[in-house]
């Protein structure tokens, strides 16, 4: 039996609809596509909150596209904002019109999340045509109108991911009118463009990038002016042909813009911008070959979508890039990888051994792994407080398929991975969510006792069996060498383990050896 999912989202230049038929992954296809234009983006970043008058006219679109929903009887779906709402400063009374004058619910989505699923789309859209098994790096890049995102795939793994705050709209924004009608606004951009992603440079660099993956909101500008079909799913286009364009386009000026490629004023003051960017992306690596992808946020909302409803383990490929990027950041602030594997096994045995004791869920776990692979890399800053470092780094790292909510809490379990009583007088603790209060202090009770496992980081317990009965958790371990440190650590690290989870952990060695308590 069909089923249908609609996904409307709210960006800075439009609000679109999309609506798929699905029974499973493989044959869902897309029945109804529409879009309007808006002016939202605009509105945000010159004077930081959209109007009324402009979120009532948003009401009233979204009350058409729910008409639409209705004719095809679409029982699930969802409304999501990026940018524009997301960095209004009246976001809270948008969010609280748009219920009031329609009834929907509106979620905003932060960047982090906007580009995981954007990433999802664009890299089921590659599989699909064979580049997934590539050696050479992908870079994939999504210009937004407020967002520039890079996330480099190579040799089956995430290498790296960065996100800015440039975009071809907030950068159009940055210059006054006579600024960009100036003879001098090309070398300008080119400079302001080059002084924001020089550091993205330096890194990407250090990879063999082959392809180039283009989304966005502007790619159909792109496609427009090399006389391209803006709706094509994938478009691959010749370095060259591109060359030429960017040679053209930089000696025009707005109205040269307009009568050579049918543009109206206000699309072509975002062509020098767009193709300024995109130039200086593709002299970020050796690339060989360009494509413009014509996923979208919805298209990657909607694959996560019916994963979950139909059991589809498709986005288990997505989860491993995830943890493969987590293994990349600790090499780069040089973990001791052993015992963070040792941590993170450990931490997921216990997990699981405890399910009817802590009620968490799959996601909770997934969480609890990533934040062991990271949990010691403060020890590059410093040795001296390396959790407070763990902390920060996690933090202010942007970490591909997380909500800054899911960054702030595995950042939290770094923290508390190896001493200190979680307390509301903590900020950082402080600012989570009640629920996630609960989570972080499970969670960073199971990470202390796998910690304590391997203390000495020589993985000298190997865990043979780990048994919950009545109110005590035994592991049992073997060991030839002394493990007096780990014993000593784990008797200290129980008894907030205890006062969690009403459990006592018990360490045992085998063969008869004593155990700690």
């Amino acid at each position: 039996m069909a089923n249908f999912f609609g996904v409307m989202h709210i960006g800075s230049e439009q609000v679109s609809l999309q609506i798929v038929e699905y029974s499973t992954l493989k044959d869902m296809k897309i029945v109804e596509r529409v879009s309007s234009q808006v002016t939202l983006g605009e509105e945000t970043f010159k004077t930081g909150k959209i109007s009324f008058a402009t979120v009532r006219g948003l009401c009233e679109l979204l009350k058409g596209y729910c008409r639409i929903l209705h004719e095809y009887g679409v029982k699930e779906y969802r409304l999501l904002a990026t940018t524009a709402i997301r960095e209004a400063d009246n976001q809270q009374y948008i969010i609280d019109q748009v219920k009031l004058k329609t009834g929907l619910t509106l979620e905003v989505v932060d960047m982090l999340q906007e580009i995981y699923h954007k990433y999802i789309a664009l890299f089921r859209g590659i599989e699909a045509e064979g580049l997934a098994a590539e050696r050479e790096g992908i870079l994939f890049v999504d210009i937004s109108s407020g967002g520039l995102s890079f996330t480099l795939y190579e040799a089956g793994a995430l290498q790296y991911q960065q996100n800015i705050h440039i975009g071809s709209l907030r950068i159009k924004e940055s210059f006054e009118k006579n600024q960009r009608e100036s003879d001098h606004f090309y070398q300008a951009l080119t400079e302001y463009i080059y002084s924001t992603i020089d550091l993205v440079e330096t890194e990407l660099n250090k990879h063999n990038i082959k392809y180039l993956v283009l989304s966005g909101v502007e790619t159909g500008l792109l496609l427009k002016m090399l006389g391209r079909d803006e709706t094509a799913k994938m478009t691959y286009i010749g370095i060259e042909e591109f060359s030429r364009l960017y040679d053209r386009v930089k000696q025009l000026n707005l109205p040269q813009l307009m009568q050579a490629f049918d543009l109206t004023e206000s699309r072509a003051e975002m062509v020098l911008p767009t193709i300024v960017l995109y130039q200086q992306t593709i002299a970020l690596g050796d690339v060989t070959h360009i494509i413009v992808s014509g996923a979208q946020f919805g298209d990657g909302i909607t694959i996560s979508h019916i994963t979950e409803k139909t059991g589809d383990r498709w986005m288990e490929v997505i989860e491993q890039q995830i943890v493969s990027f987590a293994h990349s950041l600790g090499r780069k602030y040089e973990h001791d990888a052993a015992h963070a594997g040792s941590v993170e096994s450990t931490s997921l045995l216990l997990f699981d051994r405890m399910l009817k004791t802590h009620g968490m869920g799959r996601r909770d776990r997934f969480l609890l792994k990533v934040a062991a692979i990271l949990h010691d890399i403060g020890k590059f800053v410093s040795l001296r407080r390396h959790y407070f470092y763990s902390y920060r780094l996690i933090v202010s790292t942007d970490i591909i398929g997380f909500s800054e909510a899911e960054r702030a809490l595995m950042a939290n379990i770094a923290y508390y991975h190896s001493k200190g009583t979680p307390t509301l007088s903590d900020p950082n603790f402080a600012a989570l969510s009640p629920e996630r209060r609960i989570t972080l202090a499970k969670l960073a009770a199971i990470i202390r006792m796998a910690d304590a496992v391997d203390r000495s980081h020589l993985q000298k317990a190997a865990i043979t069996d780990v048994t919950l009965s009545g109110e005590e958790l035994t592991i049992t371990i073997a060991a030839d060498q002394d493990t007096s440190l780990e014993e000593w650590t784990f008797l200290d690290k129980a008894d907030f383990f205890e006062n969690v989870f009403g459990v006592r952990p018990i360490l045992r060695r085998q063969a008869g050896m004593r155990h700690v308590r």
